[in-house]
């Protein structure tokens, strides 16, 4: 910095958006001849120290507004040395994950239809520059570190489900919405989380693993190998070719890519390594907090399917630590339970059973924490669906109930309890208000197997006569061959793909589950 001169986050800029109805801080960089700063917004005013070259100021609560100028001003001085302008206040949601949440809306299977629409200069954008170490070389500036609306280039590359979540909410409230992306494709869920968040058991093998790579390699054959294949992962070349697969390609064509690809240059994990644990924490989240915020967006957990069974515990130091770090011990979290899926590339969804259950499981222990279902909308041969703008919306849907209030069916059917009369098998739901809609072979996703007295099953599956729906109720009508059982276990959509015609009222699929009930006599 030069003499006597303020500098901001590249956050803090022309066209921001900043949270109504919350104290707003403001922070930066100072240089020694300036001993504090006053900072202006509206009507409103703060003032803070410098410390050790640094200052956060914080302005009280204010409504939503738009037009706004934000000015900073050094010591006495009556002349602000920084001025934002167009500046607006509403309701600011962070975007966050891996690539299901990074998936830019060029790809989505509504692009055409979103680059068509009118631009809404009240719904803004900011991307924070994806840093994998201080000092790397690649920030991908071109569509991060600004703010813009509809219309700029960088809508191209946005997240398509934090987009069309703002536009789909702008709908129903009339205020300005700010959609800060913070995601990284590929990245495991503990690249996101502070350090001490992962010591204790049985999180820190996310720390053992990272160490055990580490010792497997000569420090400096890692760092080449490393920078080789950062270089390639950053080449104009692999981002074409990328630009492809993200478009989508047949698992046959999947192949074909894998063997001409197979002697690419492997980016290890390491310190250079955007996957490794507590990295974009430090190089991502901590650039952007405390700024205030109305909530999180969630679409993660692909890469922590080797770790599935711990998965709930992963979101719960994860929702902890960004409470923390953002200051707000209420902070909404709105999360995506994973997609359908079966394979593509290397990759297969194994274990994306285990990992939606854990999701599952998260969502009813934390607080101010709210999962939607996407079972309908999965692709077999492909990890990333490309109906995100569905994904959007259907958060938004989340966030209406929930964080604004509003008395709609939001939450998509849940299993509740089972009744069986020996003929009859009966699944009553909860968030199934008005009825069941039953698609096209809606059974398919539901297995039953008949089970002895002792209640082991025997491994014969029971055969669905007929499925009919009673209010908030799935009836499943057996064979007569299968009604002379004692009893029945039953799971639905609880494979690593399938497609779920069951719906509510609101169009929200029936989330997996899976139980054992015996007959009523």
């Amino acid at each position: 910095m030069k003499k006597s001169e303020i500098q901001l986050p590249a956050l803090f800029s022309d066209n921001m958006v900043m949270q109504r109805d919350k104290p707003l801080r403001v922070w930066g960089e100072a240089t020694e001849e300036i001993a504090k700063v006053r900072i202006t917004l509206g009507e409103a005013s703060a003032e803070a120290e410098i410390i050790d070259g640094h200052f956060m100021a914080e302005l009280p609560p204010q409504p939503a507004s738009v037009g706004l100028n934000l000015a900073i001003f050094a010591n006495e001085e009556t002349d602000p040395q920084l001025i934002l302008r167009n500046v607006a206040l509403g309701d600011v949601y962070l975007a966050c994950g891996q690539s299901n949440m990074e998936y830019f809306l060029r790809y989505d299977a509504h692009w055409q239809d979103i680059r068509e629409s009118r631009p809404d200069p009240d719904i803004r954008m900011f991307n924070v520059p994806r840093i994998s170490f201080e000092g790397s070389p690649y920030t991908h500036a071109e569509d991060s570190g600004f703010w813009f609306i509809k219309g700029h280039p960088a809508l191209d590359v946005f997240s398509a489900p934090g987009y069309t979540f703002a536009r789909e909410l702008k709908k129903h409230i009339d205020i300005p919405f700010g959609i800060i992306g913070c995601n990284w494709g590929g990245t495991p869920a503990c690249a996101w989380i502070e350090e001490s968040y992962l010591r204790d058991e049985p999180l820190n093998v996310f720390m053992k693993e990272y160490e055990a790579e580490l010792a497997a390699w000569d420090p400096d054959e890692l760092r080449e190998a490393s920078l080789k294949g950062m270089a390639f992962e950053n080449s104009y070349r692999h981002e074409l070719e990328w630009r492809v697969m993200m478009y989508g390609l047949s698992y046959k064509e999947q192949l074909l890519w894998m063997k001409e690809h197979a002697k690419d240059p492997v980016f290890p994990v390491g310190p250079y390594h955007h996957y490794r644990p507590c990295g974009l924490y430090h190089t991502m989240i901590e650039t952007i907090a405390p700024f205030a915020a109305k909530g999180i967006l969630w679409y993660q957990g692909e890469s922590d399917s080797g770790h599935a069974e711990i998965y709930d515990q992963t979101m719960k130091a994860l929702i902890q630590c960004f409470r923390d770090t953002f200051r707000d011990p209420a902070l909404p979290f709105l999360f995506v339970q994973l997609a359908p899926f079966e394979r593509w590339l290397d990759c297969t969804g194994d274990d994306y059973p285990a990992v939606r259950r854990s999701q599952d499981i998260a969502a009813h222990a934390e607080t101010n924490a709210w999962m939607t279902c996407i079972m309908d909308i999965g692709d077999k041969d492909d990890i990333h669906p490309k109906r995100k703008q569905e994904v959007g919306e259907r958060l938004a849907l989340l966030a209406r109930g929930h964080v604004y209030g509003e008395d709609i069916l939001c939450d998509p059917p849940e299993f509740n309890y089972a009744s069986w009369d020996g003929r009859v098998l009966r699944l009553h739901f909860l968030h199934a208000e008005g009825g069941l809609l039953i698609g096209e072979n809606a059974a398919a996703c539901l297995k039953l197997e008949t089970s002895c007295q002792d209640g082991v099953p025997d491994g014969s599956p029971a055969v669905i006569r007929r499925l009919y729906t009673e209010d908030d109720t799935l009836c499943v009508e057996l064979l007569p061959q299968d009604q002379e059982h004692d009893q029945l276990s039953f799971s639905f959509a609880e494979a690593p793909y399938c497609e779920v015609r069951i719906w509510n009222q609101a169009h929200l699929p029936v989330k997996p589950f899976h139980g054992m009930q015996g007959r009523t006599r």
